[in-house]
């Protein structure tokens, strides 16, 4: 806010200024006068404040003239309201440059009459300053008193923002940190014609939360008290929302962690308690996990890409997002319900993220019920286990596609698999060990891409035919008919179950 003050013209109407006369610098009238001082000696400089009217005799610059130019010059400088002088004794005539200097600079030359004491010009200037003050502070509280009320009645922010506008007799708007429109005042009207903004921040906590936006350009002092408490008003209004929404968020977020933690919640307690959190229980939800080593601490960019990213998504389908973190990890629940969203839009918004990013993995589980959805995300953090495990080169991995190995691997707890691996490929893994080969590993790829040659050479940057030489070497050395699907498919198995139980 402005500091508040009195013009140097209401200034002059003052019955101990009346017989003043303004000698140049007449168009700065309209300066604000904030403090009063007697200049007594000729060294002012460093010392002189904004707002500041000087009275003067020019007794300690009676021998040297032609500083006078130079007090000017740092009254104008220190953006003062203006120089009161008694010239009779002292000064007989104002240097030229002087009066010069002060039409320049708009800054008053005021002749103040010989017979008035300085105390009487003193004590009527600030009287006339502490009676604004003093009246600006009592509107001030008014105002503010007023904002709060509506605010704590709960009244609306729509009711504080047509206040507001009415006060300053002019439209208004609040727009978030990220520019969307949160309230406007009824009285804006959408005009072809250019309209002057004024703009003020609106901080919470230090943080910048907000924009406040006036359809005026200049603002006299008694709206500026209005527009200062405006904003303190809007700023408790939006920290009463981040307080409310903050909440909401710790709820939900203790919500997902029950759930997905599997940790037993009646049927009937998760509906409820789903209706008041804002999860339909009625639709189905879908898990998304994603994993990267240090995700909260060392690659807190990454997270703040990813969380940008999800807001991105969620504004373009209109879909809603609930996340929790979660150490390295962070989980994503969503209604698969919405037939305008698939999981193809994951991949489009994220692959330029994930691509950027080596180290990240996303797992996608089925659908599920809301009371079941810890089975969703034990099913996404499985797609990333055994994805990663079965194509090291793909960040993305459905949970739908990688449901068989679960399995497979399920029942390797319960039946010994090891006699069938050292039959299959057992010799493979012999000639690799001893010579430091990739014959399994190749052999992997080869099957993994149905048999190209070239795909499988661009898995292990190499040239086709140094696959192909491989392949000719397996065949030779293990006798497997790879033109047989039977054949290839239990070696698949089997060099699958071999990488992962050696990843682990």
């Amino acid at each position: 806010m402005n500091p508040s003050g009195v013009t140097l013209e209401e200034l002059l109407m003052l019955p101990a200024l009346k017989e003043a006369r303004v000698i140049s610098g007449k168009k700065g009238l309209c300066r604000i006068v904030q403090f009063i001082d007697i200049m007594e000696v000729p060294d002012i400089d460093g010392w002189l404040r904004e707002g500041e009217l000087l009275l003067t005799t020019a007794y300690s610059l009676r021998n040297d003239l032609a500083k006078l130019p130079k007090l000017v010059e740092m009254l104008a400088k220190a953006n003062a309201a203006a120089l009161a002088i008694k010239p009779e004794r002292y000064l007989h005539e104002m240097p030229q440059e002087m009066i010069d200097l002060s039409n320049q600079h708009q800054l008053p030359i005021i002749q103040l009459p010989p017979g008035i004491p300085y105390i009487d010009i003193t004590n009527a200037v600030m009287e006339q300053i502490l009676n604004k003050q003093a009246s600006l502070l009592r509107r001030s509280e008014e105002i503010y008193k007023k904002l709060t009320t509506l605010v704590l009645e709960n009244s609306g922010i729509q009711v504080v923002a047509d206040n507001v506008s009415q006060m300053l007799n002019a439209p208004i708007s609040l727009l978030d940190k990220h520019g969307n429109m949160i309230v406007s005042s009824q009285s804006i009207i959408p005009s072809e014609t250019p309209v002057n903004m004024s703009y003020w921040d609106i901080t919470v906590d230090k943080e910048h939360v907000g924009t406040f936006i006036l359809q005026k350009e200049s603002l006299d002092e008694m709206e500026m008290v209005c527009v200062e408490q405006a904003r303190l008003v809007f700023s408790l209004e939006l920290m009463r929302r981040k307080t409310a929404v903050d909440t909401e968020n710790r709820l939900r977020g203790s919500f997902i962690e029950e759930l997905i933690a599997g940790i037993y919640l009646p049927q009937e307690e998760v509906v409820t308690k789903g209706r008041q959190l804002g999860f339909n229980p009625d639709a189905m939800w879908q898990v998304f996990v994603f994993e990267q080593q240090g995700l909260l601490d060392e690659n807190i960019v990454v997270l703040n890409q990813l969380q940008v990213s999800l807001n991105e998504m969620e504004d373009k389908y209109r879909i809603k997002l609930y996340s929790l973190l979660q150490g390295d990890r962070l989980v994503i629940i969503q209604s698969s319900s919405n037939t305008a969203w698939t999981v193809e839009h994951w991949y489009k918004q994220l692959k330029p993220l994930i691509k950027r990013n080596k180290g990240l993995r996303v797992g996608i589980g089925g659908s599920s019920l809301l009371w079941d959805i810890h089975l969703s995300y034990q099913e996404a953090r499985n797609a990333v286990r055994i994805g990663k495990s079965l194509n090291k080169e793909h960040q993305i991995h459905i949970f739908d596609d990688v449901e068989l190995f679960k399995l497979l691997l399920d029942s390797t707890e319960y039946i010994n698999f090891d006699s069938v691996i050292t039959r299959k490929i057992g010799k493979l893994l012999t000639y690799d060990k001893e010579v430091g080969s990739e014959l399994v590993k190749t052999l992997f790829y080869y099957l993994s891409t149905n048999g190209s040659l070239l795909e499988t050479g661009e898995q292990l940057f190499i040239h086709r035919n140094s696959v192909k030489y491989r392949i000719d070497k397996i065949k030779e050395m293990s006798g497997l008919r790879l033109d047989s699907f039977y054949e290839k498919f239990s070696c698949y198995l089997c060099i699958y179950f071999h990488l992962f139980r050696n990843s682990r």
